[in-house]
């Protein structure tokens, strides 16, 4: 309806699944519609922009200096796409061909802990009966129309291969591949990665000194509850937002996890703070915002606040 938090309806759908069992071919089928989406249109993004995006801008600004540190960089993302991978890729070198690839480089790990479109995750048909449909995309729809059969193996990810001819079905077995994204949800939402991704992020969250948020609202509790069983106490919080009104409710969000010890906030949006922006008031005025280097220099120019 109107009005309503999109987030919050879809919580609801997977609250209902159980019992409603109609509802779980339609939350397979927006799976296989949000992986298709989000990855061509992304990646036209990506080419149109010759590379040039914001990720890459603020990876190349914090690689540099973390490499001359000797720190490794950790990287979270809620997003599916693929944006946050071409800049890693572009400035590290790194590739994404295994799904071990994302958490076992000394340099970088990257987290995507809803998922990412060029994941898939294992499923059998209960019972373990195979499809006779041939087709790639009649074997989707079968998959899609017989969710409520499905089930999941817990820790069965792959990062797909492009060319895959049947990029849904094993060939020596009866298991199936369907795109791993969790679907959106407030409060509720599940992990769509590997555990072995969850164990290494609670180790690099143990070590982390300045937890920096870009457009995140914080809501998801789930992830919160990692933070506040993990996290080092007396970390900094630096929040980016599109403006200090939004960034204070991601301050307010992850406040009570009770892991920060002072935190900052850039309202100039994502693109003044990875490019080292200034931004122009309407007296003709440069304000400075905070930017990337100066979280990493220990810049004067940050002002950390207490509550």
């Amino acid at each position: 309806m109107a009005g309503e938090d999109i987030e919050e309806v879809l919580e609801t759908y997977q609250e209902q699944r159980g019992s409603f069992s109609a509802l779980q071919p339609q939350l397979v089928a927006l799976r296989a519609y949000l992986s298709r989406l989000l990855t061509q249109l992304p990646g036209r993004w990506h080419k149109d922009a010759l590379g040039q995006t914001n990720y890459v801008s603020l990876v190349n600004e914090l690689a540099p200096t973390l490499e001359a540190k000797g720190q490794a960089a950790t990287f979270v993302t809620f997003n599916y796409d693929r944006l946050l991978e071409f800049a890693v890729q572009d400035v590290y070198g790194l590739r994404f061909g295994d799904i071990d690839d994302y958490v076992s480089s000394a340099a970088v790990h990257l987290y995507k802990p809803h998922g990412s479109v060029n994941w898939s995750q294992a499923a059998r048909l209960n019972p373990n009966i195979g499809l006779e449909v041939q087709d790639a995309e009649d074997v989707l729809h079968m998959l899609i129309e017989r969710a409520p059969s499905l089930e999941w193996l817990p820790d069965a990810f792959r990062v797909d291969e492009p060319d895959d001819g049947d990029p849904y079905r094993h060939p020596q077995s009866q298991t199936y591949w369907l795109p791993a994204l969790a679907i959106p949800a407030r409060s509720k939402a599940s992990f769509s990665c590997p555990r072995s991704h969850l164990d290494s992020l609670a180790k690099d969250l143990n070590k982390v000194t300045t937890v920096v948020t870009i457009g995140w609202r914080g809501r998801e509790r789930h992830f919160l509850d990692l933070l506040a069983e993990h996290l080092r106490a007396d970390a900094r919080l630096f929040v980016v937002a599109e403006n200090e009104s939004s960034a204070m409710e991601t301050v307010d969000e992850l406040w009570p996890t009770c892991k920060f010890s002072c935190y900052a906030i850039s309202g100039g949006g994502f693109s003044a703070f990875a490019n080292g922006n200034k931004i122009w008031a309407a007296d003709a005025a440069a304000v400075h915002l905070p930017t990337a280097t100066d979280l990493l220099s220990e810049s004067a120019a940050i002002s950390w606040m207490e509550r």
